[in-house]
């Protein structure tokens, strides 16, 4: 019997068999569940928002090198919005009280430390928090506060910088690369996701992969993400390049920063809005995104419905039906042939968010770009090098300061 393909199994494929693959996916595209069936399969959740929303990442390992996380991880109910909010607050308020400790004591950098890991924690608490939650802004306030006083005992890594954007500001931060004083350096902005902050202990991205091969790295709140969305009420745009040109003109204005030799970088939500930027904005020369799109709503809002209702806020829509037919604007259906840059696609076989088949399409759409495509880059993957595979990708495209 000729066994049945679903999305999950589909797209085992090595990138040593690519030539062979895009017959696979168009010959095998059924799926083994209709998507209410799969969505009571694969995520039962009765009673959370949206459905069940976002539970399959509303858990914690065991196994993590950090106590406070095993500790989380051991009395964590799983797939419990109160259980997981709780658990990160406890943990968040323990390292604050820490921090306070050690700076009362006169260990200022290790205050700094504990502060960063409280900001963590506070992250936690606030990243899966829904829209109309009266505990999410408070949440926010308190993880910005952590956040902002562990730099205030030692010297950033980063510059705070303002963005102009249609009339707003956008709060970023730019990490100088390790330079001569006077030398302009490459440059890679990095597109956040969905849910992304620049607000946590882990917010720079790997900035210092990039900042030690000689390249300065931005990261920016833009809209549709931490406090651009939750405070200044700035939606995603589907047409990314909109807010990427307002960045890009920002960094023109740099005199540190050679012109010539800019990059973006995405990740999630990013890899469809990063290369979705370059297909207008040719001032980047460089392209690089992990969890790569085609199309937002088939690749993540169908492929994946517990996050639909996160979706529907990140995008400014009222309703599911109205976020459904909103997101559709959200593609490169058309627009994938102008990407003319070098590009880097990254994609995760095992991913169950972003569906791997949307990266390998814009992979094959994308064909006036000089492009590559890398396995082991999407939800859930976590290759020791992937990081320094892309910032090296980076300094090759870009060549360092």
């Amino acid at each position: 019997m000729t066994p049945v393909l679903g999305r999950r199994s589909l797209m085992k494929v090595t990138l040593s068999g690519v030539a062979m693959a895009p017959l696979l996916v168009r010959q095998a595209l059924a799926q083994t569940f209709k998507p209410q069936e799969a969505e009571k399969e694969l995520f039962p959740a009765p009673g959370l928002p949206g459905g069940g929303q976002m539970e399959i990442r509303m858990e914690v390992s065991g196994e993590h090198p950090d106590p406070d996380i095993v500790e989380i991880a051991r009395r964590l109910k799983p797939y419990n919005p109160e259980s997981y909010y709780g658990e990160h607050q406890r943990m968040a308020e323990k390292n604050e009280a820490l921090a306070q400790k050690f700076e009362s004591e006169g260990r200022r950098v290790t205050a700094s430390e504990f502060y960063l890991r409280a900001a963590g924690f506070h992250r936690g608490v606030v990243n899966f928090m829904a829209e109309a939650d009266p505990r999410m802004l408070p949440a926010y306030k308190k993880l910005q506060d952590t956040y902002y006083k562990a730099w205030t005992l030692v010297p950033p890594p980063f510059e705070k910088v303002a963005i102009p954007y249609e009339g707003q500001t956008l709060d970023g931060h730019f990490y100088a690369a390790r330079v001569p004083a006077g030398q302009r350096a490459p440059v890679v902005f990095n597109y956040l996701g969905a849910d992304a902050f620049i607000l946590s202990g882990q917010a720079d991205g790997g900035s210092g992969s990039y900042r030690a091969r000689g390249i300065s790295f931005l990261v920016v709140d833009g809209p549709g993400h931490g406090g651009a969305l939750r405070l200044k009420k700035l939606y995603a745009p589907p047409d990314s390049e909109r807010y990427t040109k307002a960045v890009v003109d920002y960094l023109m204005t740099r005199a540190d920063v050679d012109h010539n030799r800019m990059g973006i970088n995405g990740q999630s939500m990013g890899g469809y809005s990063a290369p979705r930027s370059v297909t207008v904005e040719k001032r980047l020369k460089a392209c690089a995104f992990a969890s790569g799109a085609y199309s937002l709503r088939e690749d993540i809002f169908d492929y994946y419905p517990p996050i639909q209702d996160r979706l529907r806020w990140l995008i400014g829509a009222r309703t599911l039906k109205e976020a459904r037919e909103k997101i559709a604007e959200f593609t490169l259906e058309g627009r994938a042939q102008q990407i003319e840059c070098a590009l880097l696609v990254g994609y995760g076989i095992e991913d169950r968010i972003m569906d791997p088949r949307g990266a390998l399409k814009l992979y094959e759409k994308a064909v006036n770009a000089k492009r590559e495509i890398i396995g082991g880059m999407g939800h859930g993957s976590r290759p020791i090098e992937g990081r320094s595979y892309i910032a090296d990708w980076f300094a090759k495209q870009l060549g360092p300061a």
